[in-house]
């Protein structure tokens, strides 16, 4: 049985780095749609509609935080998988994605490209339970 195509949207301010992870999850027969550009990022998710976003931190103009915030209160777009992705590991930074309730919050260097797209699968196939994120 083939593999469900998944939507995914990778928004990362890094060009070079966006682009290899949206190259192996199109090779893992995922639609992935990059946005490097946070002020851009809502109008786009609206356009394509993603089964999962994953929401770079740093990002220049509006932080991953504020974004999670706009989509999760968007009608359209609050029902949408998101896991914010970065390199904080300081406690502060994973209290306030608890506290904002983020589906995920994946550390960037845990993962290779392969990795990432089986985890980015696995979310979307369900077999990712909480205390996995």
């Amino acid at each position: 049985m083939p593999k469900k195509i998944y939507k995914v949207a990778i928004i990362e301010d890094e060009k070079d780095l966006a682009e290899i992870y949206h190259m192996k999850m199109k090779m893992d027969k995922m639609e992935a749609t990059v946005i490097n550009d946070s002020l851009q990022a809502m109008e786009t998710l609206r356009k394509i509609k993603p089964d999962l976003v994953l929401l770079d931190v740093m990002m220049p103009e509006l932080d991953g935080f504020e974004l999670y915030q706009q989509i999760k209160a968007d009608k359209e777009l609050k029902k949408i998988k998101v896991y914010l992705w970065s390199n904080l590991t300081q406690k502060k930074d994973k209290e306030r994605a608890e506290k904002l309730k983020v589906d995920g919050y994946l550390v960037k260097s845990d993962f290779t490209p392969t990795t990432l797209a089986m985890k980015a699968r696995d979310i979307l196939d369900g077999k990712v339970s909480k205390k996995d994120k």
